[in-house]
């Protein structure tokens, strides 16, 4: 009887001690999944941040990208408009809007922490799928179309428009101080010109176009984020 009473002590001394490993075990594990929770956690809201930080700069570039378009568009309105009996205050209007063509617009993307998350795979610690969706589209179609249609108005105003411009300037006085002008009535009335402005209008909108719908995104992805870091 005693024999058989210690067999059994001793295996309720080893039940319990592995009971006591089990528990341990499983209390090391589910520390160890709430901290990796908590790091992803942690990681996800910084990554936020960035990206909200990154969308400000971009929306700011890209409004002001969309007025120097705006004034594209304004400017080959107000060369159609033109006609002999212009004032001196509407012919000097017409100057600004014929320097306004040669603008130089090129939109450069603040995407550092976009391009770390997806070379890092770091994008397993955003819970939100939808969210991830909306940034993939942004940065590479949004953006992409943009470089696209904002490569396409800018090969028109270096290889046309504005090689035909520099054909028609002339010097106002060759002999002391040249001051180059463009002869505006002569080049106003050009129908070729008026041709190369109008299709350099339509790709002015395209890219305005494109800039529009990439800040419509952007207004949304924000929105995403705001309500992602008030969850968190």
């Amino acid at each position: 009887m005693k024999r058989r009473k210690n067999i059994f002590s001793r295996l309720g001394s080893y039940f319990i001690e592995i009971l006591i490993i089990i528990i341990g075990i499983s209390i090391s594990f589910a520390l160890n999944d709430w901290e990796e929770k908590k790091s992803a956690q942690t990681d996800y809201q910084n990554y936020l941040k960035r990206l909200q930080q990154d969308i400000r700069i971009d929306s700011a570039q890209m409004t002001n990208d969309l007025n120097l378009y705006r004034t594209k568009i304004w400017a080959v309105d107000y060369i159609f408009k033109y006609h002999g009996g212009f004032s001196q205050d509407s012919i000097a209007l017409l100057g600004n809007a014929q320097s306004a063509l040669t603008n130089y617009v090129r939109f450069l993307p603040n995407d550092n922490t976009f391009q770390v998350l997806s070379s890092t795979g770091d994008f397993k610690v955003f819970p939100n799928d939808s969210l991830v969706s909306e940034l993939f589209q942004l940065y590479r179609y949004d953006y992409a179309f943009i470089e696209m249609m904002g490569q396409e108005a800018d090969a028109e105003r270096t290889q046309i428009l504005k090689p035909y411009l520099i054909q028609n300037i002339y010097f106002e006085d060759e002999i002391t101080f040249p001051v180059v002008r463009t002869d505006l009535p002569k080049v106003l009335n050009d129908r070729v010109f008026r041709n190369i402005c109008l299709d350099y209008k339509s790709s002015s909108y395209s890219a305005f176009n494109s800039y529009e719908r990439a800040l419509e995104r952007l207004v949304r992805i924000n929105d995403m984020i705001k309500t992602e870091l008030v969850r968190l």
